[in-house]
């Protein structure tokens, strides 16, 4: 069972499409089941090298030729001086004589490159060897003549394409153009050169809408659509687009489409784990936006993308354009990372693909693997870091992802087959573009920096940042100096006490003694048979739980068991921000969508310290269990909490705040730590039992009205 006659179909099906070459695969195969009557050849079929019937140059000879020779032997690279993309070149030959001597395949150069059976000398040198009857294929057409057709034009040279030539301003036409924008007049004049006639004017109530969508993505409302056909001045449209253009959402408009063209996205990690992108990627989004409302020229937003780092070195906003190359940042290798930024690079301001030019030669292009390795060259020393900002020591919340050169001295080398594990470290290479874009010579010139440019913590704000936040560690460590000093002077106390009462074989009961310590929490590591986790961005670290979602939506960690019904509760926290509230608390007696609440909110205007309780699905805050207080970020707060019955404590760095006596029951429930639209710090909970003799602050009489204010 022989399937021969269609073997050199298959052998050159990479030069059909896609769809072509599957059908050609899928013919080759049922041709297998096909019944041996059906499949047999015809009598006179001629056989592999068989002289009788005329070979088609045009059909068989030049695709062959076109799929295994002219990547090597054609218009963009011509081995040992040899073109085989017309019949001609091939009899003319190159440095090594005629590759085709007519008549005789015996004594072509051609027949013997291809068949040698040394793979040192066989032809073409990577791929698969030709197979017998491509090579017969051959044979026969050089037996009868290596004829082609007269006027057979050579592969014009890649490098021509218009795309590969520098850009230059056509002249605008003067007259002819309704409009006095340049582009009518070039239209117009193409118009005119094919005998075509423009459309009359669309209907102003459609191109309102049509330029509406098109520059914000938002159609006009009725108000502005009339005002705009009331408009009956010249320049109305041109006033529409101006106020258009100036309008914040034009950038939001388009900036979703250029981000998509740059790649943008936010990190991906695991964890702390960096992976792909950065950590608040999100100023080079902010970046782009603001370029296009602000009419920053695109040539102007291509240079901050790639040298902000060295155009702009202390210029903040510039450097967060430069998040354009730290976005493909790659944690597990180099090589990956650098080949991404070469890809993205390429796709997204030259609109090339240069993927293939990592192993080999581009077959069709103008681009050498060279020339690839080249162009890593100049991004080889970049590496990308976070940058403190003014007011923000704290990375994990705000810093800016920019890029920077960590190894000037980084030599490039070639990757024989794009194998980094076989780097050709016999040269370095120097930084260059590619050739057919290299329309002047790349001068690399060095850049003079500031210190601070790539000492960053050298600026002024970075060392003006770490003293206050040194000096609020300091005060926070003093007030804790204080209450350990305080529980000190109590112990030594409670130690006279103790010597002074007669030994009765029994120690008395003390309003001022400690409860039975009933639940205790540092926050170093998680506790899942504690608590159970709710909504929230939550992550363990320094020895302490940080909460980082903000936002009208409540974060919680919600007890596991339930709490006595009179209980104390201490609980250490910082609030680190939030958008408008900023509240952190505790609630007791949650159970089925009730509870009471007990909260430090750092609202801007009215901060408070408030107990408060849900009932029939509504929260109620009462006037009288509120007390006006300062908060202030980033500062270490104690909020004490004792409960006896409906008496509600509080107190706040020692001190008492107020006391407020609940208007509804108690039930058995667990207790809940929340955090409503405030990024948090949580330190540490302690939950005793309440002793019996411990004495609470009444609450005052509440005026009328105040227990029920929702």
């Amino acid at each position: 069972m022989s399937v021969a006659p269609i073997q050199p179909m298959v052998s050159g099906m990479h030069d059909l499409s896609g769809s072509g070459a599957i059908l050609l695969v899928l013919s080759a195969f049922l041709l297998q089941f096909v019944s041996p009557s059906a499949r047999a050849e015809p009598a006179n079929s001629p056989e592999p090298g068989d002289s009788r019937g005329p070979v088609d140059y045009q059909a068989e000879v030049k695709p062959l030729l076109r799929a295994r020779c002219y990547a090597c032997h054609g218009a963009l690279k011509q081995e040992g001086g040899l073109r085989l993309d017309t019949a001609a070149s091939a009899r003319q030959g190159g440095d090594s004589g005629p590759a085709v001597e007519a008549g005789s395949s015996g004594d072509s150069l051609l027949v013997a490159r291809v068949s040698a059976q040394d793979e040192a000398e066989r032809m073409p040198p990577e791929g698969k060897p030709l197979d017998a009857a491509q090579i017969a294929l051959l044979r026969r057409w050089i037996d009868q003549g290596a004829g082609g057709p007269a006027d057979e034009q050579p592969e014009e040279d890649p490098r021509a394409h218009w795309a590969f030539q520098r850009p230059v301003r056509p002249q605008v036409p003067l007259a002819g153009a309704a409009s006095e924008n340049p582009i009518d007049a070039l239209l117009d004049a193409g118009r005119q050169r094919r005998n075509l006639r423009p459309v009359g004017e669309i209907d102003r109530r459609l191109l309102l809408r049509r330029v509406y969508l098109d520059l914000v993505g938002l159609p006009p409302s009725q108000d502005q659509m009339q005002a705009f056909l009331d408009d009956t001045r010249p320049d109305a449209w041109q006033r529409v687009v101006e106020q258009l253009l100036a309008s914040p959402h034009y950038g939001e408009r388009w900036g979703r489409h250029w981000m998509d063209v740059w790649r943008y996205t936010d990190w991906y990690g695991l964890g702390e784990q960096l992976r792909y992108s950065q950590k608040h990627i999100w100023h080079w989004r902010d970046w782009i936006v603001e370029s296009l409302n602000e009419d920053r020229g695109y040539d102007q937003m291509v240079r901050e993308m790639l040298a902000a780092d060295e155009l702009a070195p202390t210029d903040q906003d510039a450097l967060r354009a430069t998040g354009f190359l730290a976005r493909n940042y790659f944690l597990f290798n180099r090589t990956t990372w650098l080949d991404d930024t070469i890809e993205h690079t390429s796709k997204a301001f030259l609109g090339l693909t240069m993927n293939c030019t990592k192993c080999h030669d581009h077959k069709y292009d103008p681009l050498s693997q060279r020339e690839y390795y080249q162009l890593r060259a100049v991004f080889e020393p970049y590496q990308v870091r976070l940058d403190q900002l003014p007011g923000e020591t704290d990375l994990e919340r705000d810093g800016l992802p920019r890029v920077f050169d960590a190894d000037l001295q980084a030599p490039t080398y070639l990757h024989v087959r794009g194998d980094d594990k076989q780097p050709d470290t016999s040269q370095a290479l120097e930084p260059a573009v590619p050739g057919v874009l290299a329309f002047e010579p790349l001068q690399v010139q060095p850049v003079e920096l500031p210190p601070e440019a790539h000492q960053p913590a050298l600026r002024e704000y970075v060392l003006r940042d770490a003293l206050r936040l040194a000096e609020r560690e300091l005060a926070v460590a003093d007030e804790e100096v204080a209450r350990a000093q305080e529980r000190v002077e109590e112990a030594r106390r409670r130690a006279a006490l103790l010597a002074a009462q007669p030994e009765t074989g029994s120690e008395p009961a003390s309003p001022a003694d400690d409860g039975e310590l009933l639940w205790e929490d540092t926050f170093a590591e998680p506790k899942p048979g504690l608590w159970e986790t709710g909504p929230g961005m939550w992550s363990y670290a320094d020895g302490k739980l940080r909460q980082q979602q903000t936002g009208a939506e409540r974060a919680w960690l919600r007890s596991r068991g339930e709490h006595p019904p009179d209980f104390e509760a201490r609980f250490e926290f910082r609030i680190l921000g939030g958008q408008q509230w900023k509240s952190v608390g505790l609630c007791f007696d949650v159970v089925d969508g009730r509870e009471k609440l007990i909260y430090l909110s750092g609202v801007n205007p009215g901060s408070k310290v408030q107990v408060s309780y849900r009932v029939d699905g509504q929260q109620v805050y009462p006037p009288v269990a509120k007390q006006d207080r300062a908060v202030e970020l980033e500062r270490n707060y104690v909020l004490r909490i004792a409960v006896r019955g409906t008496l509600v404590n509080v107190s706040v760095d020692g001190e008492h705040a107020l006391a407020y006596e609940l208007p509804v029951r108690r039930e058995p429930g667990r207790l809940e730590l929340i955090a409503f639209d405030a990024a948090t710090e949580w330190r540490r909970l302690e939950v005793r039992r309440l002793p019996a003799g411990a004495k609470l602050v009444a609450a005052p009489a509440p005026a009328a009205g105040d227990q029920t204010a929702k």
